[in-house]
């Protein structure tokens, strides 16, 4: 396991308000009070927006500048985000602010780089839907003979899975792990955000040839489990031999334990796309009262799926901005880009094997 491994006491995303821009000066000047001259500032190029990094966490600065592409040096930012660790702060509590009109965001007290990296997309997505129509997507893509395919799901449902999965049929290449951006070019053109995957590392239980891979990339909360933790598991009846197997693999001990992997390492430069035409979309879903596992929708149902999904709007928790006049923009996006790529709900409660192949069998057939 590679020696970088940071052990965060925030290990998820935490709660926020939506400020004016009279709250966000105080907030900044407060902020760039507590950082001074000593501080780590880095700007990034995402999908060609540049975001500005400012934060006193070393740790959030190495997986900043491992994650995305770089910007040049003297580029005017288009977003900022100040993620600054002080413990005088509202008692050292973990919040975070967000003002739309600077698109200017202010974490305090928490070196999550989860945190970071939704809210540098959540931005760029706020910026680029209302004045480049530009949208995004939290899902991952592969491409297969040219053929790309987007999956969106809700955590725990196999997005992951069959991602990585569909990577060894033949012609396909991998393309985004977490999130895309689209825009219509006479197509439906999906373009990647990051240089590298931020993942979880459990990945290894359905894609094992990757844990060489993990041990060679920065690490963030990858340990083993606590007696206490393992007292809870057992007190909630967790079969003994997935215990067994979490005990002695940290890499799939926690959920929440993460990796920075170049997905040229996955299969080598020529398995990865940066852009893709997208032509089908899979919507996923644990549903054990349908017996049905992948089924053709209707362009108006797949969009009301996505608007009133229950667990997460559009299933995308990285998305900061969510008024009315946001919500119509992206029901219009989704709109047209199943005209171009068709939804298919795909239930993924059968075996996996049998999944992948209902999966295999749409990619297959004519568009």
């Amino acid at each position: 396991m590679n020696a970088y491994n940071k052990l965060t006491k925030v290990i998820g995303r935490v709660d926020y308000d939506i400020i004016s821009k009279e709250k966000r000066d105080e907030l900044v000047a407060q902020a760039e009070q507590t950082l001074g001259n000593i501080r780590y500032g880095w700007k990034a190029s995402i999908d060609n927006f540049c975001m500005q990094l400012e934060t006193n966490s070393a740790h959030l600065y190495e997986f900043w500048i491992e994650n995305w592409f770089a910007e040049k040096r003297d580029a005017r930012s288009h977003g900022r985000i100040y993620a600054v660790l002080d413990e005088n702060f509202d008692k050292g509590r973990a919040h975070a602010y967000y003002n739309p009109d600077t698109k200017t965001a202010i974490i305090y007290n928490t070196e999550y780089y989860g945190q970071c990296k939704s809210w540098a997309l959540g931005i760029v997505c706020d910026i680029a839907e209302d004045q480049h129509n530009i949208h995004s997507i939290h899902g991952s893509c592969v491409e297969i003979n040219g053929q790309g395919v987007v999956m969106i799901a809700p955590t725990g449902t196999g997005k992951s899975t069959h991602s990585y999965a569909l990577l060894k049929m033949k012609g396909a290449r991998i393309h985004s792990d977490d999130w895309l951006y689209v825009r219509f070019i006479g197509r439906a053109s999906a373009e990647i955000s990051e240089r590298k995957f931020y993942l979880r590392t459990n990945i290894v239980r359905v894609f094992p040839e990757i844990r060489p891979l993990l041990d060679k990339c920065k690490l963030e909360n990858v340990k083993e489990l606590s007696q206490e933790e393992i007292d809870q598991l057992r007190e909630a009846k967790i079969d003994e031999e997935e215990l067994h197997k979490m005990i002695n693999d940290p890499y799939i001990a926690h959920e929440y334990s993460r990796a920075i992997l170049d997905p040229a390492w996955i299969a080598g430069p020529f398995k990865f796309v940066d852009t893709t035409r997208v032509k089908k979309v899979m919507l996923m879903e644990r549903n054990r009262n349908n017996t049905e596992i992948v089924r053709k929708m209707e362009i108006e149902e797949a969009v009301e799926y996505l608007e009133k999904h229950p667990k997460e709007q559009y299933l995308n928790p990285y998305l900061i901005v969510r008024t009315p006049e946001k919500i119509e923009v992206r029901n219009n996006f989704f709109r047209r880009l199943f005209q171009f790529a068709p939804p298919y709900l795909v239930n993924t409660c059968e075996p996996v094997d049998k999944v992948q192949q209902a999966i295999r069998d749409v990619i297959q057939e004519k568009a």
